[in-house]
C-alpha cells in the first residue's frame, strides 16, 4: 500500500519535471493533461486543460502556421489502428519558434482493453534541427559553387582550344554573370538571406581605417614588385608600355564598384560563412578562409599565374578581415583600390 501510495506522488513529479512536453486527450479530442514542460514549449497557461484541442488550439492558429504539429495530433486521436511519430515545426502565440521530436502511444483503460485516450510526447529538438539545416543547405551551397567554378573554366578552357579566347575584361564579366547565377540559385534553394552576412557598420573607424592603410601599404608594394620585375623580369610587361597605364581601363571599370561588392558578398556572406558551417573543429575558420581564398585565386586564371596567387592573398586577407570585422564594407574598399592599381599597372591584363 504504501509503495502505490509513493508512485501516486513520484509519477505526478517525474511528468511534472520532464524536460519533454506531455499532451494527453481523451477520444473526443479533450485535453485531460498538459505537463509544464509542453505548456511552456507550446506558449499556453494551465486553463487550457479540459478544453477541447479545437478551442485550445486550432480555432487560434488561424493562419495555419503550426498545421504540421497540428495535423500529428489529430492523426494520433482519429487513425486508432496505429502507434505515429514524426517532426514538426511550432510556433506560440509569443513568437517562440520550435521544432519539435513527436511520438504518440494510447491511453487504455485498467483492464488494458479499451482506448480512453491518447498521449502525445513533443522533445525540443530545434538545435539540432537548425544545425542538419545549415549543414545541409552548405553542401548545396558548396556544390553550387563547385558546379559554376567548374562551368568557368571549361569555358575558358573551350574558347582557348578553339583560339577565340575573349579579352580579360569580358571572362570578368563572365565570372559576374555566373556569380549571379549562383546566388539566385542559392537564394532559391536554401534558406539563406542578405541578413546572414554582416552589412551594418557598427564601428567606422575600426572598419575604414585599416581598410585606408592596407590598401595604401599593398599599393605601394605592388608598384614597388613592378620596378623590380622590369629590371629582374624585363619581358613580363608589354615592351613600350607606361609605367601607369591610363588606357588598360575600358567599360568594365565603369561596374567594377557593384562587381568588387557582389564578389565580397558571394566570398565572404555565401562563400566563407558557409563553408564554416561545413568545416568543423578548432580550424574551421581558418579552413574556409583558405578554400574561399584559393576558389576565387583559381577564377582568375585567364589573367595568368601572378593574377591567381594574388587574388588567393588578398582574399585570404580579406577573409582574416572579414572574420574580425563581421562586415564586408572595409574589405570592398581594399579590394576596388588594389584591383584598379593592378589593371593600371599592368598586372591584369
Amino acid at each position: 500500500m504504501q509503495i502505490r501510495e509513493a508512485g501516486q506522488q513520484i509519477i505526478p513529479r517525474i511528468m511534472r519535471d520532464m524536460n519533454d512536453g506531455v499532451l494527453v486527450l481523451d477520444m473526443k479530442g479533450h485535453i485531460l493533461y498538459l505537463n509544464e514542460q509542453g505548456r511552456r514549449l507550446l506558449g499556453v497557461g494551465e486553463k487550457v486543460q479540459g478544453d477541447t484541442y479545437r478551442a485550445a488550439f486550432l480555432e487560434k492558429d488561424t493562419a495555419g502556421v503550426n498545421d504540421g504539429f497540428h495535423q500529428f495530433v489529430l492523426d494520433a486521436v482519429y487513425n486508432k489502428e496505429k502507434v505515429h511519430s514524426g517532426e514538426a515545426a511550432f510556433r506560440s502565440e509569443s513568437g517562440e519558434s520550435y521544432y519539435f521530436q513527436l511520438t504518440s502511444s494510447f491511453l487504455r483503460d485498467e483492464d488494458g482493453v479499451h482506448q480512453i485516450g491518447v498521449v502525445v510526447l513533443f522533445s525540443d529538438v530545434t538545435q539540432v534541427h537548425q544545425l542538419n539545416v545549415r549543414r545541409r543547405e552548405s553542401s548545396v551551397v558548396f556544390a553550387v559553387l563547385m558546379v559554376c567554378v567548374c562551368t568557368y573554366i571549361f569555358l575558358w578552357s573551350l574558347l582557348r582550344f578553339f583560339g577565340a579566347e575573349p579579352a580579360p575584361w569580358v571572362m570578368n564579366l563572365m565570372i559576374e554573370a555566373i556569380s549571379v547565377g549562383m546566388f539566385l540559385i542559392i537564394l532559391k534553394m536554401t534558406s539563406f538571406s542578405v541578413h546572414d552576412i554582416g552589412l551594418r557598420v557598427s564601428d567606422k573607424r575600426a572598419t575604414f581605417l585599416p581598410a585606408v592603410l592596407i590598401s595604401a601599404g599593398v599599393s605601394a608594394l605592388m608598384v614597388a614588385v613592378k620596378l623590380l620585375m622590369l629590371r629582374t623580369v624585363p619581358g613580363y610587361f608589354p615592351q613600350g608600355a607606361s609605367f601607369w597605364d591610363w588606357r588598360a581601363g575600358s567599360a568594365a571599370d565603369l561596374f567594377y564598384p557593384l562587381t568588387v561588392i557582389l564578389q565580397e558578398f558571394l566570398a565572404r556572406g555565401v562563400m566563407q560563412e558557409n563553408l564554416k558551417r561545413i568545416f568543423t573543429g578548432k580550424y574551421a575558420a581558418a579552413l574556409s578562409i583558405f578554400v574561399s581564398a584559393l576558389i576565387f585565386g583559381v577564377l582568375h586564371v585567364a589573367h595568368g599565374l601572378p593574377s591567381m596567387i594574388g587574388a588567393s592573398l588578398l582574399l585570404g586577407v580579406l577573409g582574416i578581415m572579414y572574420q574580425k570585422q563581421g562586415n564586408i564594407w572595409g574589405l570592398c574598399v581594399i579590394h576596388y583600390v588594389l584591383g584598379e592599381v593592378g589593371t593600371f599597372l599592368g598586372f591584369v591584363v
